[in-house]
């Protein structure tokens, strides 16, 4: 990482999502010789220079929290904080790596790393990302999705903008910096308090959940033209995509659309244009979750942000706007559709998407993601 033979992916920027204690867990490791995954590199050739790098597919998060400690910027925490195995921890809990004692000293930079490296994944990489992060603490589909499609569609670098929800945090500069597109749309001061305050400190906000939330806004904006998509082995075979009835395929069919349409603007538009996206989609989705969550205090939770998504989407079909309903004996009216504080009533979806639980059904089920009333 220090002499720039490690490339670092974009879903791989958002690498805090350790807690302090697991980085005092994982330093323990090292420096007690014990077993830890392996690290998977990607082998490949800078086009500029010509020279091989190593792309990290996997062990980002591991290597920073490596390289942080080796350079003191963090201390391992107390006892108390902290399940350490061993009883010798006393000699290194709340220490710095210089504050070590010097036989742990040498056994962190002596320990030996396991590095798988990986090479020509071509098409198949999206699913050897996903494959090799179902353990530890794993990149969502959205960490992945969103990286390899983000790079070279202006639309999919949108939603990942879009989903920071504090531009202060280490993760979210990291992100921006990384953006080969910058996004044209700002967030206004107080949806961006309600965006803040909807997503700070909760568990199910760690990496690109935020995001997620406006892909699905996107989705429910489209779900015929999706769904048509999804059944058209042709059009996937274009989109270099695959769809077997999962919740991640389906948002990777979208995403792979998306970059589509940036590279191809004279073909139909199956989800919204980058344009349409960026002066009329963003104001109107930041401007119905203000007034759901911020301004009805709705009772919808954060683990029921697919739910809020998809009847934003659903607002934008219909033409509705936040500015012009009106609160009824705690409802939100839309003249002839109703945002109701309950369970929505199911819509059938191509790939049958339980969009509240986020788990995959049978062809038979249906989708409990929005209510569609005319």
């Amino acid at each position: 990482m220090m002499n720039g033979t490690l490339s670092i992916p974009d879903y791989q920027r958002d690498a805090d999502q350790w807690s302090d204690a697991t980085k005092s867990l994982f330093i323990e490791s090292i420096i007690n010789n014990l077993t830890i995954p392996a690290f998977f590199f990607e082998s490949i050739v800078d086009s500029s220079d010509g020279i091989e790098k190593n792309e990290v597919v996997d062990g980002q998060q591991r290597l920073t929290t490596l390289l942080e400690f080796f350079k003191n910027k963090y201390r391992l925490v107390d006892q108390d904080s902290a399940p350490y195995l061993s009883p010798m921890s006393v000699h290194y809990a709340k220490c710095t790596f210089d504050e070590l004692p010097p036989a742990y000293q040498q056994a962190f930079k002596r320990y030996r790393l396991t590095i798988i490296k990986l090479r020509n994944l071509g098409e198949v990489k999206l699913e050897v990302f996903r494959r090799i992060n179902q353990g530890g603490t794993p990149l969502s589909g959205q960490d992945i999705r969103l990286a390899y499609y983000g790079d070279a569609s202006q639309s999919v670098a949108l939603v990942r903008a879009a989903g920071i929800y504090d531009p202060a945090r280490a993760s979210s500069k990291r992100i921006l910096d990384g953006v080969t597109h910058q996004p044209a749309h700002v967030w206004g001061t107080p949806e961006l308090e309600t965006w803040k305050d909807y997503w700070n400190d909760k568990e199910v906000a760690r990496g690109q959940t935020p995001s997620e939330m406006f892909l699905w806004a996107i989705v429910g904006s489209r779900f015929e033209k999706l769904n048509k998509l999804l059944t058209n082995r042709g059009a996937l075979a274009v989109l270099k995509a695959r769809f077997n009835g999962g919740i991640d395929e389906a948002l990777d069919a979208a995403c792979a659309q998306l970059q589509f349409q940036d590279r191809h603007p004279s073909t139909e538009e199956i989800l919204p244009s980058y344009a349409t996206l960026t002066n009329d989609f963003f104001p109107h989705f930041q401007a119905w979750f203000h007034r759901i969550v911020g301004r009805e205090a709705t009772s919808l939770g954060v683990n029921r942000y697919r739910t809020i998504a998809a009847v934003i989407g659903q607002t934008f079909v219909q033409r509705k706007r936040a500015d012009a309903v009106t609160k009824n004996n705690g409802r939100v009216s839309l003249s002839s559709s109703k945002i109701r504080r309950r369970r929505p009533r199911s819509t059938s979806l191509p790939g049958h998407l339980d969009v509240d639980a986020g788990k995959e059904k049978a062809v038979t089920c249906r989708s409990s993601s929005l209510q569609k009333q005319s």
